[in-house]
């Protein structure tokens, strides 16, 4: 075929555009989004009967935080999966947020590779589906010997004074988890206002994983293992 000056010029622009390749942010999005669909086949599965509810709120856990993993390897810094847990039912929005909303954070590292203060928002909030709440009372520091997750104030929105207290899962700069066997337990229930907890009712719908040190999961099974969480 005879080239053109036309043909050649198009063939050069679409061999830049393939040598340019994917930014950071467009593989990060499109690995959180297989990690959760990922999430949700395999839960779907092994958790049918259980309510949706649970279902999606495990999968959405699991997305963020192998999203958290990838930016703590990509920066060389710690990455956090954060969760609301201010409780001030006064105020609709925060009432809303409440153990349901999620973001990841993370660091990054000045020109010396030390590490910086800061934590930077990746993305937008994400929040639990309607009525699942996240149980930091269920959630264990180490599913087999108990102990409370850490917590930590963190700024969640570009307002400065939008500062509240959240409990937080973090990986460090290698992609491992810095609380190895931590739960990530989430119920379904109804919260009165000013309960810290929301009412499970008879059917105990509630669900959980455990997180492995390589940021890798495994499903709690036996929901009798978590014990009788929240208030009936």
């Amino acid at each position: 075929m005879l080239n053109t000056p036309t043909s050649t010029t198009s063939l050069n622009r679409l061999l830049r555009g393939f040598r340019r390749g994917f930014t950071l942010v467009e593989l990060l999005a499109v690995m959180a989004i297989i990690a959760i669909l990922l999430s949700l086949a395999s839960v779907g599965i092994s958790r049918i009967g259980k309510g949706q509810g649970v279902t999606a709120g495990l999968a959405i856990g699991e997305g963020l935080l192998a999203q958290a993993r990838i930016l703590a390897m990509n920066q060389n810094a710690p990455a956090r999966l954060i969760i609301h847990g201010d409780l001030n039912d006064a105020d609709p929005i925060r009432r809303e947020n409440y153990r349901r909303m999620m973001m990841v954070v993370y660091q990054t590292t000045d020109d010396e590779g030390r590490i910086e203060a800061e934590w930077k928002r990746a993305g937008s909030p994400t929040l639990l589906p309607p009525g699942v709440y996240y149980s930091p009372e269920l959630s264990k520091a180490d599913m087999r010997v108990g102990g409370a997750l850490p917590e930590e104030r963190h700024q969640l929105t570009s307002r400065g004074s939008d500062t509240r207290q959240c409990h937080f899962y973090e990986f460090n700069g290698q992609g491992v988890c810095t609380t190895p066997g931590a739960g990530f337990v989430v119920v379904n229930g109804a919260r009165p206002s000013g309960a810290k907890q929301p009412l499970l009712g008879g059917k105990m719908d509630l669900g959980g994983f455990v997180v492995l040190k390589n940021g890798g999961t495994t499903m709690i099974r036996d929901i009798t293992q978590l014990g009788a969480g929240g208030t009936r």
